[in-house]
């Protein structure tokens, strides 16, 4: 895979140019800024959460000891480990958040540490928090959807393949699924993927993932 993978990127990036979202005029508007991006660079060095509703999630989800534990390596329930975004504008963040956790985390009940960022997608079902997705990756940006559940723009990275690979993600029923390649850097990648080739590498990279446990 990585051999063929290599030579097909050598001939399939181009620099690409993000196009204008319009709307059907005559069907009602639900959201104003469909297609509107968000990036991120969370790099864990905020010193309080934006409110006690974070801390209370993470107590909830039972991921973190709430103080220092000098006996133990498990991580604090704090923002030097754990960053909560929404990504629905019809629930609250209680009902319905992401968690990145930072590499190298010790999750309480855990020895080891998470050896990669880590993406949780949380739903609230019957009164109680359930993952509906999981990612060894990393979040760089929402995009707002007319559905008003954000696609989201996980970047993840394979050690066999030398590569990093920037995928976008929609919600289709109740989870997310993969629905393409935007970006590949390394391994003879060179940014955004050509769109007249993005569907037959797609297909390659979600293999990639799915083989390397990256979705879960």
């Amino acid at each position: 895979m990585k051999t063929i993978l290599k030579f097909s990127l050598l001939l399939i990036f181009a620099n690409s140019c993000t196009e204008d979202v319009t709307k059907d005029t005559d069907l009602p508007v639900i959201i104003d800024n469909v297609g509107e991006l968000t990036h991120y660079e969370i790099l864990f060095d905020e010193k309080d959460f934006p409110s006690e509703e974070h801390l209370d999630l993470l107590k909830e989800l039972d991921v973190c000891d709430t103080i220092i534990n000098d006996t133990t390596n498990c991580a604090t329930c704090t923002p030097d480990y754990f960053k909560i975004l929404p990504f629905r504008t019809d629930k609250n963040i209680k009902d319905a958040f992401l968690l990145q956790i930072r590499a190298l985390t010790v999750m309480k009940g855990q020895d080891a540490k998470l050896p990669m960022r880590h993406l949780i997608v949380f739903e609230r079902e019957k009164g109680k928090l359930v993952k509906v997705n999981g990612f060894r990756g990393k979040l760089i940006a929402t995009r707002i959807s007319e559905t008003g559940v954000d696609d989201l723009v996980i970047r993840f990275y394979i050690p066999d393949e030398a590569a990093f690979f920037n995928c976008l993600f929609l919600w289709e029923g109740s989870k997310y699924r993969f629905k393409s390649v935007e970006a590949i850097d390394g391994n003879g990648g060179q940014g955004a993927v050509k769109a007249s080739m993005k569907e037959e590498l797609s297909k390659d990279v979600y293999q990639l993932l799915m083989e390397n446990t990256l979705i879960f």
